[in-house]
């Protein structure tokens, strides 16, 4: 039998999935100082033998972890004279209104070499590029001694003569990984452009180095990579344009998110994702996790297609402390993977919130975690002794926590105008479900969708995540009459690009438009069916959005797009989860919201379609815990999730 896998690669674990006659999921600590090696352990675990791995989808945290950590290439920006200073200025907003001391993130380069050249709006040279400017031009460059170069001119998008001519020069004469915007993102905005090309260019010789072991370790595995706009690339698109990879782990939860979600019969949920070092938020609608044409990281912006993910610092890992003022405070440092946790035992001890639940007796000292970690409740009482009595021990620590996260899934729901009374939410990762209940009970969400196996359900997502390209033209012009002329070319690029990732197979085509106002300077994203005119969705789109519409202004078409999707490895959510076999049930005192509780412990193998469990009670698995505040009542439903909902029984 075939065996294909998703690996998805966290901060302290790496989670596969194996699709083999049942599903299988392991969980294998995270190797910081080389990914691959934790991918071919977690192969090895899952599969029986990393080599009969025949296709992996992968997340990884490559290039996000060398933008954070600035573990980069030593880049240089080729840009237009009078423009040296673009990522300085960006766009002059503050990151935090009233804060005195706030700083604006470093750009990942200040070795800027400009280019005397103008390419006007229309995409017409201005002033033209001489032979002898990008003989300069690249001399200068060569001097800087770069080991990746971002090429990033004005009105590239509009006409990209310059940028080829640059870039084909600088790689023949220096060698090294060339990023043109023009090829990246033929889009306007100049300031996101450049900034988008500087990342990509700073992360492609760290990326290249990661796929290339990868494929050196799995020579027979066809791979992909996730991308964060919810879809799957090709290694080789992948090494060429990693900055499509920053939200890549993240994006393949929420993906898995809204299948669980619409097993469920429900149309809209909030997806809550906590692992070991951070917590990552998105809104589902009618079963599909919304797409941004933006995001950022580490305050530096690109535009890239982006599940609409917030994230937060609070994972499993994240660290209790007082701050100058005496307050506790949780994350954003985590203990990661090494030395993880006191209560793993591998010299941790400083209070996290894994500590917390140990603490608390949500967690079983003699089950074992991924990769045959046991934990140690001695070590976890003595990290979270050393905080201050007021801080409030163990509870104080899981109730700052919360309130980060519970910030975060506001953010995504009421601040956007949406009722969580209205959203089921979808925890998973290692640590979500433990903290549902809670969260679920504060924002008043309808319900809790806990999934078979959310421990590892972003590898899952991998498998459930169609190969996807999306090919973008800004455009500029009038949404309304005839735009017949506007998409024959992105269709043939999104397909041959997606054919030449997926040779053979069955390609689908989506048109997107982004749309706005006349005199508005931020778009709406349209999906269109075949011939349908943007302008008529765009009124529609804008009164869900901010509450109203102005049907007698006219609609401009600012990008235009086309999605390619071809099929994933796993078309449904898979069935017949290998659980492990049921021990009996038992019982354990564990505090609960403040008050010791004598809960009930089962395993989730011992639970069927249609059982009905009251809580105080903790449902643990190979992969995660459940907790069920005593207030709470669970119901397994046809397609083996957990779905639990707050009664006024306590």
């Amino acid at each position: 039998m075939e065996l294909v896998a998703g690996v998805d690669v966290g901060g302290t674990f790496t989670d596969v999935v194996v699709l083999a006659e049942h599903p299988r999921a392991v969980k294998v600590p995270t190797t910081p100082s080389d990914q691959g090696e934790g991918v071919v352990a977690g192969l090895d675990a899952g599969a029986g033998a990393h080599g009969d791995v025949t296709a992996m989808a992968h997340g990884t945290t490559t290039a996000t972890n060398a933008v954070l950590e600035r573990d980069i290439a030593r880049t240089v920006l080729v840009t237009t004279a009078g423009f040296a200073d673009l990522l300085v200025i960006g766009r002059q907003d503050r990151p935090s209104l009233y804060d005195l001391r706030v700083t604006r993130p470093t750009p990942l380069t200040q070795s800027v070499v400009t280019v005397d050249e103008r390419m006007g709006p229309q995409g017409r040279p201005l002033v033209a590029l001489t032979g002898e400017e990008v003989e300069r031009v690249v001399d200068a460059v060569a001097a800087l001694e770069p080991e990746s170069v971002a090429v990033s001119l004005l009105f590239g998008y509009a006409g990209d003569a310059h940028e080829r001519a640059l870039a084909d020069e600088l790689a023949r004469r220096l060698g090294v990984p060339v990023t043109r915007s023009s090829a990246l993102l033929p889009e306007f905005r100049e300031y996101e452009r450049a900034s988008t090309c500087v990342l990509n260019a700073a992360v492609a010789p760290v990326m290249r180095r990661y796929l290339e072991g990868l494929d050196r370790r799995l020579p027979d595995a066809s791979i992909t990579v996730m991308t964060s706009g919810g879809g799957t690339a090709g290694l080789d698109f992948v090494a060429d344009a990693p900055v499509h990879t920053l939200l890549s782990g993240p994006a393949a939860g929420v993906v898995a998110a809204g299948a669980v979600a619409r097993s469920g019969g429900f149309a809209d949920a909030l997806a809550f994702d906590m692992g070991g070092t951070s917590t990552d938020v998105c809104l589902i609608r009618d079963g599909v996790p919304e797409v941004a044409t933006e995001a950022e990281i580490g305050g530096l912006p690109f535009r890239t297609p982006a599940v609409g993910i917030h994230t937060v610092g609070a994972g499993g890992g994240s660290v209790g402390w007082i701050d100058r003022g005496g307050a506790l405070r949780v994350g954003p440092r985590s203990a990661g993977a090494r030395p993880g946790p006191a209560c793993y035992g591998l010299g941790g001890t400083e209070p996290t919130v894994t500590d917390a639940h140990c603490a608390l007796g949500h967690l079983d000292p003699a089950r074992q975690l991924g990769g045959g970690l046991v934990l140690d409740p001695g070590p976890a009482h003595r990290a979270i002794a050393g905080l201050p009595p007021e801080a409030g021990g163990a509870e104080g620590i899981l109730t700052v926590a919360r309130a980060t996260m519970a910030r975060a899934l506001r953010r995504v729901s009421m601040e956007r105008g949406v009722d969580p009374s209205t959203l089921v939410l979808i925890p998973y990762g290692g640590a979500g479900p433990l903290h549902a209940s809670a969260l679920a009970a504060e924002l008043g969400c309808a319900a809790v969708v806990v999934p078979p196996a959310p421990g590892v359900l972003s590898a899952l997502g991998l498998l459930l995540a169609p190969s996807r390209y999306e090919a973008l033209r800004t455009v500029m012009r009038p949404a309304e009459g005839d735009l017949g002329d506007v998409w024959p070319a992105l269709e043939r690029e999104a397909r041959d690009e997606l054919g030449r990732q997926r040779p053979g197979a069955a390609l689908s085509t989506q048109r997107v438009a982004d749309c706005r106002y006349a005199g508005q300077s931020h778009e709406l994203r349209l999906e269109l069916d075949e011939g349908e005119e943007p302008a008529s969705r765009f009124h529609a789109a804008h009164e869900r959005a901010y509450g109203y519409a102005m049907r007698g202004e006219p609609v401009v078409l600012v990008t235009a797009r086309v999605v390619a999707e071809a099929p994933p490895a796993c078309e449904d959510l898979p069935a017949g989860w290998d659980q492990g076999s049921a021990g009996p049930e038992r019982s354990r005192r564990v505090t609960i919201e403040g008050v010791e509780v004598e809960a009930r412990v089962l395993d989730r193998a011992a639970l069927g379609v249609g059982d009905r469990l009251a809580g105080p009670a903790l449902v643990e698995q190979s992969d995660t815990t459940t907790l069920l505040a005593p207030s709470d009542e669970a119901t397994v439903d046809e397609r083996g999730n957990l779905v639990i909902r707050r009664t006024n029984r306590r």
